[in-house]
């Protein structure tokens, strides 16, 4: 019996229960009583009738015997009462069912003692009669005579009759006390759930709340502390459901921003176990299962596992900057964060790492950018310096050398300038401060009059210049011409550059559906496989000696990468050395 309204339904109906039948009990002992004390009433008032209507007092019984059997013998007849009339001495002057000669003396009789010692007005005996074989109740009242008692009439009457008409009441009450207990019971149950229904709606609502369905609410109405605990727990709801969308709100923050740091985060607990890591993590890890696995298991790198270590065990960060070789060459900073408890325990630590390999390739190169501007500004400036100074000693007054001097110096002027205007020009365009006109341009026109800038350099050393023949319609893209122009004769210039005299630079233009792929190809020196990944670095040179020798500024390249990427552009290298070099472009035509 688990559910509560029939706990509570059979309690209030075993209650009413015990109670009804007390009360019947009660009321059918009652009854009985009440009817004998009605009957016995009864039938001293019929005895007292048959005194008054024989006019038995102050008569001699003895001599009226035949007189009064005459008398009652019709009355035993018609009614159910046995009639009988005793004299002083106990002797039955009469009886109405028995002969009177046939029964003995009635002085012993409790009712008789009771009237002829004085004692009551009327004597009332109940017991199994030896003439009639069963229990009789006896009612008898005196006759007086001269205002003594000189005999007593006496009226039994069967007590089965009696037993009967109680049965009969018993019946009754029974037929009224079962209708009774069904209603009791439908209103006990009736009442037990509306009792139990907003107390199982609050178990309901609670148990929804256990299992974190914060919206569950009470809609069912109640009286009294019910009502009030409804209203606690609805409350209690509403609150639980606003924390819950808050943390989870938060939650939804921090994994969002923890998700998208650029850092690698990893929480690690009091068991050394790893129970959460974002997408950086992995990446830098090179692992794809680490949630759950201990830490030494998933970092390759000691220094590492000893910067966590050092968290757990001094309780205070840690940062350090470390380099790991698995899966990839990196170099990261590392930063161990223990979190405290109250007590001031270790529960866990963070460890967030940051790959800084690219920072520090940047700085190098930032380094050497500075080195090589430093070396190349120095070596047209010293010239500058050195033929001045000479002509400042005497050789202005030698007309030869002066002009060959003074030529020396206008050169080196030009190269420093070229040199600082590249420069310029580079940091505009990696800056994205340089503005791009987008026009259509027609490439194949662009070819030919880059072609035509470095024709006359190539004169000088006998290269031939092949051009890509027309298309028709022209081959269009959308860039800024001028800047396409730029891009032709730095790598036209570049060929030319390193190509032997009486070599071949050709130049390619072909449709490749949404892209053209224009590709400017040479049979010159070529360019070492280690060389390759770096030429487009600025002040990058194969040939020092060469290049500087040249004029060359060794910005070219780098000049040419950044204005083909500025507009959505692909430059891609390939050379064997003694064969030559190609550079191809992919462009997109929109």
């Amino acid at each position: 019996m688990n559910k509560l309204w029939l706990k509570i339904g059979v309690s209030f109906f075993v209650l009413f229960f015990i109670t009804i039948v007390v009360v019947g009990v009660f009321s059918g002992e009652l009854m009985k009583s009440t009817y004998m004390k009605m009957k016995e009433d009864q039938l001293k008032d019929e005895a007292q009738i048959l005194v008054h209507t024989l006019n038995l007092s102050n008569q001699d019984l003895d001599r009226r015997e035949a007189e009064l059997e005459e008398a009652v013998a019709p009355l035993g007849k018609e009614v159910d009462a046995r009639i009988t009339i005793i004299d002083q001495t106990g002797q039955v002057v009469m009886d109405s069912k028995e002969n009177p000669e046939k029964l003995g003396n009635h002085a012993s009789r409790p009712e008789f003692q009771a009237i002829l010692e004085g004692k009551k007005s009327v004597g009332i005996a109940t017991r199994k009669s030896a003439t009639v074989g069963y229990s009789m109740l006896y009612v008898a009242v005196p006759i007086l005579h001269d205002g003594k008692v000189d005999g007593a009439v006496r009226i039994s009457v069967s007590l089965e009759s009696i037993e009967k008409a109680v049965d009969t009441l018993w019946g009754n009450l029974l037929l009224i006390l079962l209708p009774i207990l069904l209603i009791i019971a439908a209103i006990s149950i009736i009442i037990a759930r509306r009792i139990t229904r907003p107390v199982k709606e609050i178990i309901e609502v609670s148990n929804d709340l256990a299992s974190r369905n914060y919206s569950s609410r009470i809609y069912g109405k109640s009286s009294g502390e019910l009502q009030e605990i409804s209203v606690s727990v609805n409350k209690l709801a509403e609150s639980l459901e606003q924390q819950m969308y808050e943390i989870r709100e938060n939650s939804q923050r921090l994994s969002a921003i923890v998700e998208n740091l650029v850092s690698g985060v990893m929480l690690i607990n009091y068991d050394k176990e790893i129970i959460m890591t974002n997408k950086a993590m992995y990446q830098i890890l090179g692992e794809q299962e680490i949630t759950g696995r201990t830490f030494y298991e998933v970092i390759k790198s000691f220094s590492v596992s000893q910067l966590i270590e050092k968290g757990f065990q001094e309780k205070q960060r840690a940062q350090e900057e470390v380099s790991i070789y698995f899966p990839r060459e990196m170099i990261l900073d590392a930063s161990v964060t223990p979190i405290l408890m109250e007590d001031g325990e270790v529960s866990g630590v963070v460890l967030l790492l940051h790959d800084i390999t690219q920072i520090r390739h940047l700085e190098n190169v930032r380094s050497e950018f500075v080195a090589n501007v430093s070396h190349e500004l120095k070596t047209p400036v010293t010239a500058v310096k050195g033929f001045a100074e000479t002509l400042l000693d005497g050789a202005m007054h030698n007309e030869e050398l002066l002009r060959q001097f003074l030529t020396i110096i206008k050169d080196e002027s030009e190269r420093l300038n070229r040199l600082i205007l590249d420069i310029l020009a580079l940091s505009k365009i990696e800056q994205k401060t340089l503005p791009i006109q987008i026009e259509q341009v027609n490439l194949d026109d662009v070819i030919r009059q880059s072609v035509e800038m470095v024709s006359e350099f190539a004169a000088t050393k006998s290269i031939e210049l092949e051009l890509p023949e027309k298309h028709e319609p022209p081959l269009e893209i959308a860039a800024e011409r001028d800047r396409i122009q730029q891009i032709l004769v730095n790598l036209l210039s570049n060929a030319i550059q390193y190509t032997q005299a009486e070599g071949k630079v050709r130049l390619s233009l072909d449709d490749a559906g949404d892209y053209v792929v224009l590709k400017v190809s040479d049979n010159g020196i070529g360019i070492p496989e280690k060389d390759l990944e770096r030429i487009f670095e600025r002040f990058y040179r194969v040939d020092k000696a060469r290049s500087r020798h040249s004029g060359g500024t060794g910005l070219g390249l780098s000049i040419v990468k950044h204005l083909v990427e500025s507009m959505a552009g692909e430059i891609f290298v390939t050379s064997k050395e003694d064969q030559g070099t190609t550079f191809e472009i992919k462009w997109p035509k929109k």
